[in-house]
């Protein structure tokens, strides 16, 4: 775990949570905005985050990515800027450190930390963290958004993607992040094939397979509605008083 230190070499003490998930597009920018509006709800001050993202758009000649807007609407910390919530920021939709090369930027995790000094720094109870893709996607070339979340330090929160193939992906992420040793606070289903066949079978086998907390089974929804969200998800065990 890298910590940051204040002027009076103290670690910071904000609780936080680091969201992955088994691939990229399985709505980790949705539950992280819900969990950040079930923070705010419960009288937390918090902020959100997402320190690298891919498939920015060029605005005004500088790049901001969708996901990070979002939770930067979402966060009770106004006074960060754009930067402060997404530091690194690549336009070409890949994975990021294939973009940092291509850039000429040397992406790692020590950096990343660094790079979110501001945010992590700010008067907030929480901080909700959004990796990017899923938790094997390279940060360097020999870091993983793992890495990264072990780094940050806070506990996983791992979003699935129900879709045909996801018992598979999320048996190899749950077992790869449990022998890794970070804590892991629940995991979140989420209906991203409208037309799944046999959802709660597909369900019930990965909850037997994850010893893990099932925190909620979010159906398919359009759009980014975190209130709406939030009536499907079981979060009261993992936010503390």
């Amino acid at each position: 775990m890298l910590l940051l230190k204040n002027k009076n070499n103290k670690k910071d003490i904000a609780r936080g949570f680091f969201i992955t998930g088994t691939d990229t597009s399985v709505g980790k920018t949705l539950i992280a905005a819900s969990i950040t509006c079930a923070l705010i709800n419960e009288g937390k001050r918090v902020c959100a985050i997402k320190p690298i993202a891919s498939g920015c758009a060029v605005i005004d000649n500088k790049l901001f990515n969708n996901d990070a807007l979002i939770l930067q609407k979402f966060s009770s910390c106004s006074d960060l800027l754009y930067p402060d919530i997404n530091p690194f920021a690549f336009q070409d939709p890949v994975a990021p450190h294939l973009a940092a090369k291509k850039n000429r930027i040397k992406l790692s995790v020590a950096g990343v930390i660094r790079a979110s000094r501001r945010a992590l720094t700010c008067e907030a109870d929480y901080i909700v963290i959004e990796g990017a893709g899923g938790c094997c996607t390279p940060v360097s070339d020999h870091e993983s958004m793992l890495d990264l979340a072990k780094a940050y330090g806070y506990p996983v929160v791992l979003v699935v993607g129900v879709r045909l193939g996801c018992i598979n992906h999320t048996v190899l992420t749950y077992e790869h992040m449990r022998s890794s040793g970070v804590k892991i606070s629940g995991w979140i289903a989420n209906v991203v094939d409208k037309k799944m066949l046999y959802l709660q079978e597909n369900i019930e086998s990965m909850r037997e397979c994850i010893k893990a907390p099932l925190l909620g089974v979010v159906p398919y929804i359009n759009g980014v509605n975190p209130e709406k969200i939030l009536r499907f998800l079981e979060l009261e065990n993992i936010i503390q008083g």
